[in-house]
């Protein structure tokens, strides 16, 4: 809870939105006064339906409990089952509710750990120190286990490396201090970095691990925070680590022109909250996709999901600070023929290589962009030629 986790100087929007993003699940108390009260908590709860999105359908991810009776529910919550007090002990109701998605969760990742005959543990770690500016950061780290492949531990070993890189970078403060505008007279929150990575489950597909870091960080004195994504995708059988996104192409150069089609067209295509001065919807400006998509180097926080490649996008790579994170996905049969063998046959999508769809012939090395693109998916391309 806000009133007894957030302390005295802590950017509040800053850890509410943070605090959204790692829950597991989330309750929404519906009063009288929260309901009739236009302000941040109408937000919150359109945060997380937000991130309900990326849930599956039946997943009990966001409860709502009435608290008075006769409150009228926000039109966002029609769809979801809203515990109220005539239905008897709401405290047992919620309690069951959320044991219910704990038990599913456990068991969930117990059979995906159990197919891919690969297990893990989260562990998280801490490192702070008081000073002008001070920092304070934490990271998780996944630890492997498998008897199956028994390399895997070096993936740990990866990961691990990276994190207490970031970590000594925020230790350089200490070398920068005694700064005209922090004192030891503030809050603590406002004389700190904070810098926080927080990982989701490991994503398997196949014989490929995907971790995936959302970033957080704050600057002692910052107008806001921020936020990005680090991902890091390993082969299992052998352990290597894949670097590049580029690096599983036979053909990347061909392979980035798709990718950027897919993923513009996307981008593009959705619409915000609010309305331009024109009367239109909010949407992404043009230009800031076009050049937050423009090499390969735009495109390495990536995940090897089930049906494709899924991207994701950071404060300020494709959109203003205020339209938040943006994600894009690219399906595998849009790009496997693209593909070296030995990659597809790890992402067991080595059949698409042989799909013979008129957009999955090879593409003449003088395609260039989308236009090019564009008119090799309309033309009426049959077998063999």
């Amino acid at each position: 809870m806000d009133k007894r986790r957030l302390k005295g100087g802590q950017n509040w929007d800053f850890e509410i939105k943070r605090a959204l993003q790692r829950a597991t699940i989330i309750v929404v108390f519906l009063s009288a006064n929260s309901v009739d009260r236009r302000g941040y908590a109408q937000r919150e709860i359109k945060a997380a339906l937000d991130q309900a999105r990326d849930k599956l359908i039946d997943d009990i991810y966001l409860i709502p409990v009435m608290l008075d009776e006769g409150v009228q529910i926000p039109s966002e919550l029609n769809r979801i089952q809203v515990i109220k007090p005539e239905d008897g002990d709401q405290m047992q109701a919620t309690s069951d509710a959320i044991s219910t998605q704990l038990e599913r969760l456990g068991a969930e990742t117990a059979r995906i750990q159990g197919e891919a005959e690969l297990r893990w543990t989260i562990t998280t770690h801490k490192d702070q120190w008081d000073g002008l500016p001070g920092y304070d950061s934490s990271y998780q780290i996944p630890r492997f286990h498998s008897e199956t492949y028994p390399h895997v531990g070096d993936i740990t070993e990866v990961v691990r490396g990276w994190m207490v890189g970031q970590i000594m970078d925020q230790r350089k403060v200490k070398f920068d201090q005694l700064s005209d505008h922090l004192n030891f007279g503030q809050g603590r929150y406002r004389r700190q970095n904070s810098w926080e990575a927080s990982c989701s489950e490991p994503k398997v597909k196949e014989r490929v691990v995907t971790i995936a870091y959302t970033v957080w960080w704050y600057g002692a004195g910052a107008a806001h925070p921020n936020f990005g994504f680090q991902t890091f995708a390993f082969t299992l059988d052998p352990v290597t680590q894949i670097m590049r996104l580029q690096d599983i192409f036979s053909d990347a150069y061909a392979a980035l022109a798709i990718i950027q089609t897919e993923v513009r067209k996307h981008l593009l295509s959705l619409s915000f909250d609010g309305m331009t001065s024109d009367g239109e919807p909010l949407k992404l400006l043009q230009h800031e996709v076009h050049s937050g998509t423009e090499t390969w180097d735009d495109l390495q926080t990536f995940i090897f999901g089930d049906e494709g490649i899924e991207f994701q996008f950071g404060s300020y790579h494709v959109a203003p600070y205020a339209f938040g994170p943006q994600s894009a996905s690219v399906a595998y049969d849009s790009v496997a023929r693209l593909m070296r063998p030995h990659f597809a046959c790890a992402l067991g999508i080595e059949h698409l290589q042989y799909d013979h769809r008129p957009w999955q012939f090879p593409l003449n090395e003088k395609v260039a962009g989308e236009e090019d693109i564009r008119e090799i998916e309309g033309a009426s391309i049959e077998p063999g030629e």
